[in-house]
């Protein structure tokens, strides 16, 4: 790319929407701000009411232009859960106009938007004379939309990029899709991967899924990792050593219906120690930083095994102030549901440049077993859980961690200079 080239970017959960699914393209978008990059940026307009995204001073550079554009996807399909009765109500109602509207995933948030994206990204390119064009999903139409803009206009240079697994993942409505609408899904991702220039991933098991089943199409393929934002790292690193043990989850609970039998394995854990060891359980705590809805749910089960004491829930915090807290933690438990089992997840990066042992929950795979060769903590099954997690809380099962792992190219600025020279270019 040429100094001062504008680039135009899709992304539908970018800031100050809530949600990970913007924190990715915020951190690059802000790099590349300050590389001298205009860039614009054409995301979904924020609706009243919504929270604010945890990274919306990413966003905020001067560089950075925002073109807001209506979802006109219905609200009560993206909440969960649903506790009134109206909301019931809307629900099955809009699920059954949605089966009409739409031919193929009426549950991607993006499948109403073609035109106000396409209107607007088409104006912003012929009005900067950008020449290059990246769009993120999920929500995957968002990508193909990006196709149609070079269809359109053949000298931009596309490349989308996979957060998620697509039409061979479980989410995003895949598993309840019957076999005519994801037949149309599948067809709308082939056409996709022979239109654009390039794809990107930070996962290697996506590209790898990609390249066997589409080949040399397109030509380029290229592993951009979630990069650490040194802006957000704490200055002290050092645990505060009082005697108590702590441990902290902060983020996204992946994988709903794992995750509804994940957690009751963490119950039965602390309800172990509670019981046949309450001088250990006395001293940890593990306090909970869920983003995403969901929440209250995991917060009843947590007050009828009456494990308040030992597990706490918190509002989610900006990340310059979350991460001040882990840094003072003992102990990082993640659990990753069997689909992202070979996904590098974003708070991975960030949790191991800090130096702490990550407690990997879910079934063995390529984070499983690069925690453990990397020296990085431990790798565990669901059902160890509940022996393993009080041995190391009574420190009967020690976790090493190297204190000298190289994490250097995961650092924002690398990853930046990567996109940019084997991507943007």
């Amino acid at each position: 790319m040429s100094p001062g080239e504008p680039i135009l970017l899709l992304c539908h959960s970018f800031p100050p929407n809530p949600g990970i699914g913007g924190r990715r393209w915020a951190k690059f978008a802000k790099e590349l701000a300050r590389r001298g990059h205009p860039v614009h940026v054409v995301h979904k307009a924020p609706r009243p009411g919504d929270k604010v995204s945890l990274w919306k001073d990413d966003a905020a550079h001067p560089n950075i232009f925002h073109h807001p554009v209506p979802s006109r996807y219905p609200e009560v399909m993206t909440r969960w859960p649903l506790t009134s009765l109206w909301d019931k109500l809307m629900y099955r109602f809009w699920i059954r106009v949605m089966r009409l509207r739409v031919s193929n995933n009426y549950y991607d948030e993006s499948c109403l938007s073609r035109n106000d994206v396409l209107d607007t990204a088409g104006r912003l390119v012929r009005r900067y004379g950008i020449r290059q064009v990246v769009a993120s999903g999920a929500p995957f139409h968002l990508l193909a939309y990006a196709a149609e803009l070079k269809q359109a206009t053949p000298q931009l240079h596309v490349a989308v990029d996979f957060r998620d697994a697509w039409t061979w993942g479980r989410h995003y409505g895949f598993s309840t899709m019957g076999p005519g609408r994801i037949a149309r899904e599948q067809k709308l991702e082939a056409w996709l991967m022979e239109s654009v220039d390039a794809v990107i991933s930070p996962h290697a098991a996506i590209l790898d899924h990609l390249h066997e089943v589409y080949g040399s199409v397109p030509r380029k393929r290229v592993l951009i990792p979630h990069a650490i934002d040194p802006d957000d790292l704490p200055v002290n690193t050092t645990p505060r050593n009082d005697g108590t043990f702590r441990m902290i989850y902060a983020g996204s609970l992946y994988g709903t219906e794992e995750a509804e039998g994940y957690f009751p394995a963490l119950l039965e854990a602390f309800s172990t120690l509670q019981t046949h060891f309450p001088q250990d359980a006395a001293r940890c705590r593990l306090d909970l930083y869920i983003t995403g809805q969901g929440a209250e749910t995991f917060r009843a089960q947590v007050s009828a095994r009456r494990l308040d004491r030992l597990i706490c829930f918190h509002d989610p915090l900006p990340p310059k102030e979350i991460l001040v807290h882990l840094a003072q933690a003992d102990l990082f438990p993640v659990f990753l549901p069997a689909d992202k089992k070979d996904v590098m997840v974003t708070k991975l990066n960030e949790l191991f440049h800090l130096h702490r042992p990550v407690l990997h929950v879910g079934e063995l795979g390529t984070v499983g077993r690069a925690i453990v060769a990397r020296r990085l903590g431990a790798s565990v099954r669901v059902d160890e859980l509940v022996t393993e997690l009080p041995a190391i809380i009574r420190g009967e099962r020690r976790l090493e961690v190297d204190p000298k792992a190289d994490l250097s190219e995961s650092l924002l600025a690398a990853v930046t200079s990567r996109l940019l020279e084997e991507v943007l270019c």
